[in-house]
């Protein structure tokens, strides 16, 4: 392919991929972090205790994402909502940049796996603190893989102040320390399997145990200091979290949105088994290890995105060249003239325009409570007629975004499921699902206003009381409030 028409294609893929990442603010938990950063700037302090529930007030609290949520704050109160979607579309693309940025892929080929690679991680983006683990774990996949293979031994100490950033912004950083752990053990599988004396490998397992020190010491410069270490196993122990939080379920590959997450995974298999270039074991490994992580947990699948997409590219094309496509897609550099080079950007200036205008229509648009994920009309309605109390919610991630529209009607809860605990979120399970009265917790936290889903339980036993009346209704929530 000619350079030009190949830089030409880059672009274009890379621009729909924008396109593809580009999400509306769907995350419940968005707002009580937006809320949480405004308290940080406004405040100069972080958090430490629970001031958001009447179930739990003074509860200690790990404000783990701090810096995130005062970059949502600082972009918002500057720039608005739609700056925030655009800047985090940006970081989302670029992570995906920085693993394919070295593909030795034909432009086609890489083309087709970046744009699958962020299809499959949809359900799992957007204005959220894990879009910083995505960014930031691509750049330790570079950063490792560079080192390992291209012998580029300066860039690897910047994962030190890298891990020093990531700890502040997200719970994610784990997964940094976890990717250097298996780089050891890559280098040491290879050499094996290439029949090398581990002792020509030693200076290059020591620097990369250096740097895994020096990773462990940077990850308490954190509020929390050494603390933080535990709060991600905390996440992995819970019952509550593991059985309950969409989040750390296994994909459900009956839904439709999983299918390309399904596709690149088979895709990635069947391009390792065609290969005539045998798979790496340090890179089987890696593959391996994140499959079964993405499978236990639907929350991995955009780190086995970045593993699996430059994976699928390179060892397709080792395949294709060994077949008669190999002439197509190899690295012969053809001539292309100023026509051809013309209507290969009218071809995709045509769906480009589309995808643009609907991007307009429905992403930088004004919100819908339907995407957006939250009861807008039913939480104006409160506000406009001054209604305020103790607020009950279900689903519990509405409690969210009444901290930040409503933060004169406490919560009894929202997504911060960790700092409840999981003998109350069990509680409040048992009081959507009809197992357990819920007139007795009501009663005790003083529950005076209840916002709840149509199809709820709890809606026909509060329509039956005496003790409440509904006040509003429309297709996403219904309020009952208690009589006086």
């Amino acid at each position: 392919m000619n350079t030009a028409l190949k830089r030409t294609f880059e672009v274009y893929v890379f621009v729909f991929a924008f396109l593809f990442a580009s999400r509306p603010l769907s995350d419940g938990d968005f707002w009580w972090h937006l809320k949480t950063g405004e308290y940080i700037v406004h405040n100069f302090s972080i958090p430490r205790i629970d001031f958001y529930s009447f179930t739990n007030p003074g509860k200690y609290w790990v404000a783990h994402e701090w810096l995130s949520e005062v970059i949502f704050y600082l972009i918002y109160s500057r720039f608005g909502f739609n700056t925030l979607i655009f800047i985090f579309t940006v970081l989302i693309v670029l992570a995906f940049w920085v693993v394919f940025r070295r593909s030795p892929a034909h432009p086609f080929i890489k083309g087709v796996a970046v744009l699958l690679s962020v299809w499959s991680i949809l359900p799992t983006i957007g204005v959220r603190p894990r879009t910083f683990t995505l960014l930031f774990a691509a750049i330790y996949l570079a950063v490792l893989h560079g080192f390992v293979r291209h012998k580029v031994t300066k860039a690897i100490w910047w994962l030190v102040p890298v891990m020093v950033v990531w700890v502040n912004l997200h719970a994610g950083y784990l997964i940094g320390l976890v990717l250097i752990g298996f780089t050891i053990v890559g280098v040491v599988l290879d050499a094996w399997v290439d029949g090398q004396m581990l002792s020509s490998q030693w200076p290059r397992l020591k620097t990369l145990a250096l740097v895994f020190i020096a990773c462990l010491v940077a990850v308490n410069l954190n509020p929390q200091g050494p603390r933080i270490f535990v709060f991600p196993f905390e996440f992995f122990f819970s019952p509550i979290q593991q059985d309950q939080v969409i989040d750390w379920l296994s994909p459900n590959f009956h839904q439709k949105e999983l299918l390309p997450l399904l596709s690149l995974i088979l895709l990635t298999i069947a391009a390792l088994a065609l290969s005539p270039k045998r798979v790496r074991p340090s890179e089987l490994l890696l593959f391996l290890f994140l499959l079964y992580a993405t499978l236990k947990s639907n929350r991995h699948m955009a780190i086995l995105s970045l593993v699996a997409g430059p994976m699928f590219a390179r060892y397709l094309q080792h395949w294709l060249e060994a077949t008669r496509f190999g002439t197509t897609f190899g690295e012969t550099q053809a001539t292309s003239s100023t026509r051809r080079q013309l209507i290969f950007n009218l071809i995709l200036m045509v769906p480009l325009i589309a995808c643009l205008i609907k991007l307009k229509s429905v992403i930088y648009s004004p919100p819908t409570q339907e995407r957006v994920g939250v009861p807008l009309n039913a939480v104006a309605f409160v506000k406009e007629n001054r209604i305020t109390g103790n607020t009950f919610t279900e689903p519990n991630i509405w409690g969210g975004y009444l901290i930040w529209e409503t933060p004169q009607n406490p919560v009894y809860i929202d997504g911060r499921i960790d700092m409840y605990g999981d003998e109350f979120v069990k509680e409040y399970l048992d009081i959507i699902y009809g197992i357990s009265r819920w007139q007795e917790p009501f009663d005790k936290y003083g529950v005076q206003l209840a916002i709840i889903s149509p199809t709820s339980v709890l809606r026909l036993q509060l329509e039956q009381s005496a003790q409440w009346q509904k006040i509003y209704s429309d297709e996403m929530a219904v309020v009952f409030q208690r009589k006086t």
